[in-house]
């Protein structure tokens, strides 16, 4: 066990930030007036507050088992963000019903995906944090490619922006946690590694299919299905020569190296930024 007197002595690594938004004005399509792209961010945050529980539940199932105080804090911290995250996006996901969008439906498809956990081969601490470890990698390498990309945050509805620049600088805050909590309980032997690999190759598919199976389904209650414009010009933003998905795919192949932590990608001056453009601390 901590001694409790290490514990009181060290605080940590970023803050919880409570927060409190309204949707009540986001208009139909709030991402650079477009209904692919406004879905594309739709879709993730019906990803997110079934996903962010999953990752909350995964730490805290072994927290018992680390020794590092500073680790202990950040975890508290992690779990305090991840929380919040859920909260704020289950309350957008609301307004987006409002919009006459199923979201319900979508994050029913989300706790599908994500129970493939319970498989007995998967239904394991060990392996629900290794994905959780290959989906904060996913998560932080989006987000910070996301604050880099300020023609596409300038393209937000500012009813929503913040909301998304608030989660971007925090999954960055937050992102080796889990990493640590795993090396930390697990170990960075051949198995752990293995085990890491296999997560993150099954995270990536399950992922890719959740976010463009959303936007096809999001399109289709919009009647935007046969929108070609937007499906050029949404796919083209995502997989074109400059698109989100396509600039993050150097970093999201680090993981697999085998001495690869996330603050081997820097974004301390990103968060620098950002918390001054929003005024955090």
């Amino acid at each position: 066990m901590i001694e409790a007197s290490v514990m009181s002595a060290v605080t940590a690594s970023f803050p919880v930030r409570r927060q409190d938004f309204g949707f009540e004005d986001v208009p139909r399509h709030w991402v650079d007036n477009d209904p692919f792209m406004t879905h594309l961010f739709n879709a993730l945050s019906a990803l997110f507050p079934d996903g962010e529980r999953y990752f909350v539940a995964s730490v805290r199932a072994v927290r018992d088992k680390v020794q590092d105080p500073q680790l202990q804090k950040d975890i508290g911290a992690f779990i305090g963000q991840e929380a919040m995250h859920a909260k704020e996006h289950g309350h957008f996901n609301e307004g987006a019903i409002r919009n006459g969008f199923d979201i319900k439906k979508l994050e029913g498809w989300t706790r599908s995906f994500l129970s493939v956990k319970d498989l007995p081969l998967l239904n394991n601490n060990r392996v629900h944090l290794a994905g959780t470890v290959a989906l904060e990698h996913f998560t932080g390498i989006l987000s910070a490619q996301l604050l880099k990309r300020e023609d596409l945050v300038e393209a937000i509805d500012p009813t929503m922006r913040t909301l998304w620049a608030w989660h971007c600088i925090e999954e960055n805050e937050h992102k080796a946690v889990a990493f640590d909590t795993y090396q930390q309980v697990y170990g960075k032997g051949a198995a752990d590694y293995a085990v890491r690999m296999g997560t993150m190759a099954l995270a990536t598919v399950l992922v890719m299919v959740a976010i463009h199976a959303f936007i096809v389904e999001l399109m289709r209650e919009d009647k935007e299905l046969t929108n070609l414009k937007s499906w050029a010009q949404g796919l083209n933003r995502l997989w074109g020569r400059q698109g989100m998905f396509t600039a993050i795919i150097p970093e999201y192949l680090d993981y697999f190296r085998p001495d690869f932590h996330p603050w081997q990608h820097d974004t301390n001056f990103l968060l620098r930024k950002w918390r001054k453009n929003l005024g955090f601390a």
